[in-house]
């Protein structure tokens, strides 16, 4: 089974796909896709498939931003919506379009290069060498006030908060780039990934340069966010989640094995939300990050009870 395990879900992630293509507010049916109907067609690549091409690249990107955070920083409770990272760049982002208007049409850059700047913020600002509990609680409360901020600037000077419902072609296109730079960085510094299986200390002796392995990976994590973010919001606690399906579906890879099963449970997971949000109340729409955070609220609840019991023993 574990031979077929990433062909099953890329499967489940292409079949995702095709029904997202054909369900929502107007139902497609596949045999006026396949006949070729103008409008038919015209609803699928003017608003659905940039949509579904966001939710697919977006998912991984969380999954894998969380994985590679947990790596680096030793610690299986954290993702950038944890730490605060998501949140402060979506609203360091708002704060650059009320004052520069003219670099809406940008955002999902301007988005990547806000939580660069909230990435290396938090790098230099943040206590090293906190119990993991307590730098969750750090993260989560940083969190609350960027989005306590968020939410008064969005009320205050009107300014919508993102959502999947206005992607068009354009910012698919911005975040195709981000993602491209990001996995660049890594490049550079994969082969020293699996030094972090070990202490620190071990792996100064080895010289292994991995403070600037952090770094590069930091980048990497904090462009990622920060174009996602400009593009769906604040997802709370997926990036987290996901690398610990992965662990469970495959208890005995390394981190750096799980990157592709990561990813793909993120694409399969914020895809589905979104055909969800869009579809069950239809022509309402539900917000895709309330889908996601039913399910990955209790799960991180679940996460936090299991971190603190080995804490204790």
């Amino acid at each position: 089974m574990q031979k077929y395990y990433r062909f099953i879900l890329a499967g489940l992630v292409l079949i995702s796909v095709v029904i997202a293509l054909l369900v929502g507010s107007t139902t497609i049916s596949l045999t006026s896709v396949l006949q070729g109907q103008h409008d038919a067609w015209q609803l699928i690549l003017n608003y659905r498939l940039p949509r579904i091409l966001v939710a697919t690249i977006g998912g991984a990107l969380i999954g894998v931003s969380g994985l590679l955070l947990q790596v680096v920083l030793r610690n299986h409770l954290v993702d950038t919506s944890i730490l605060g990272i998501m949140n402060g760049s979506q609203f360091l982002l708002m704060a650059v379009l009320v004052i520069i208007p003219s670099v809406l049409n940008f955002n999902v850059i301007v988005g990547g290069l806000t939580g660069i700047l909230l990435t290396i913020a938090w790098f230099v600002v943040s206590p090293k060498h906190q119990a993991p509990l307590r730098l969750v609680l750090l993260g989560i409360a940083t969190a609350m006030t960027f989005q306590a901020l968020t939410n008064i600037a969005s009320e205050g000077l009107g300014v919508p908060l993102p959502t999947l419902s206005t992607v068009d072609w354009s910012q698919v296109m911005q975040l195709v780039i981000m993602t491209i730079l990001g996995c660049l960085l890594l490049i550079i510094v994969w082969p020293n990934l699996k030094y972090f299986a070990l202490p620190t200390r071990q792996v100064k002796l080895l010289g292994i340069a991995e403070q600037k392995t952090t770094w590069f990976v930091l980048l990497a994590v904090g462009l990622w966010t920060g174009a996602l973010t400009s593009l769906i919001g604040i997802v709370f606690f997926l990036g987290a989640i996901l690398p610990e399906i992965s662990r469970f579906m495959s208890p005995n890879k390394k981190s750096q094995h799980l990157i592709w099963p990561t990813a793909l449970w993120g694409s399969l997971l914020l895809l589905n939300a979104d055909t969800i949000a869009r579809t069950i109340l239809a022509p309402k729409e539900l917000p895709t990050s309330a889908i996601l955070l039913v399910i990955s609220g209790p799960l991180f609840a679940l996460m936090l009870i299991k971190g603190g019991y080995h804490a204790r023993h």
